[in-house]
């Protein structure tokens, strides 16, 4: 709630607006596309919940027997698996016993085991070449991963795996950055729309009110067709006179 009230602070000036375009959990699109598993693939095509199809999976349960608390677990172990997650940190994040824990974890990867045979050739790829990478090129060195100190080493397995993952949801945001700036440039549109910062997945820009929607379809564009990932990028837009109160027009 507090967040929310000091964001109410950000005000934009008489005649203009805040539009605020947010990627839709661009690092499970991303992480989908990297490990080329054609569940998840083929979730994000059809538009379908990624939480409740991994809840779905991995408890034998239909889509609309889902509750909120069986989404809740496949959320945590989604998210998880990003930073290389194991079932001790699993249980701990999620609550459950280490038992029912290993049983979830176990469940998923057999249902999404393309997930696994990417993380295993990663960690092996890097063990070998001392360095992980983005299918940008961006690398990152892991000195330690072949290190004899358990601790150190499986610090740079779960460093392997993030990168490649967290690395190119960072170059899309970079790319949306420049790309949608260029494009306000070529509009002409320097003087009644700008950017004003970015946050994790999010950019927000101020936009005079009377051009909200050409500007939204703009840049909306420029950051969903930005890279061909092989799973679709999604971008939901919210417009408010403040930052802590934006409305969600577009999803």
């Amino acid at each position: 709630k507090w967040s929310r009230e000091l964001r109410s602070v950000f005000e934009a000036p008489k005649g203009y607006s805040l539009l605020s375009f947010d990627y839709s959990q661009i690092e499970l699109r991303v992480f989908a596309a990297v490990a080329q598993d054609k569940t998840m693939i083929d979730a994000f095509k059809k538009g379908v919940d990624i939480h409740t199809l991994t809840a779905s999976k991995v408890l034998g349960l239909g889509l609309d027997e889902v509750s909120r608390e069986d989404r809740r677990l496949a959320k945590a172990l989604n998210f998880g698996l990003l930073y290389g997650m194991g079932v001790s940190a699993f249980a701990k994040s999620s609550g459950l016993s280490r038992e029912k824990a290993k049983e979830f974890v176990e469940a998923y990867f057999r249902e999404f085991s393309e997930i696994r045979d990417w993380q295993e050739r990663t960690k092996q790829e890097a063990r070998k070449f001392g360095f992980t990478k983005t299918l940008t090129g961006r690398r990152r060195y892991l000195p330690a991963i072949n290190s004899f100190a358990q601790q150190f080493a499986a610090e740079a397995e779960r460093a392997a795996i993030n990168h490649p993952l967290q690395g190119l949801a960072a170059d899309i945001m970079k790319m949306a950055i420049v790309k949608s700036k260029k494009r306000l440039e070529d509009k002409k549109f320097e003087g009644k729309a700008r950017m004003l910062l970015t946050i994790h997945d999010e950019l927000l820009f101020e936009v005079a009110d009377d051009i909200i929607e050409e500007v939204g379809d703009l840049i909306r564009k420029e950051m969903e067709g930005v890279f061909d990932l092989g799973v679709p990028l999604r971008v939901e837009i919210s417009q408010g006179k403040n930052w802590g109160n934006l409305t969600s027009i577009r999803e």
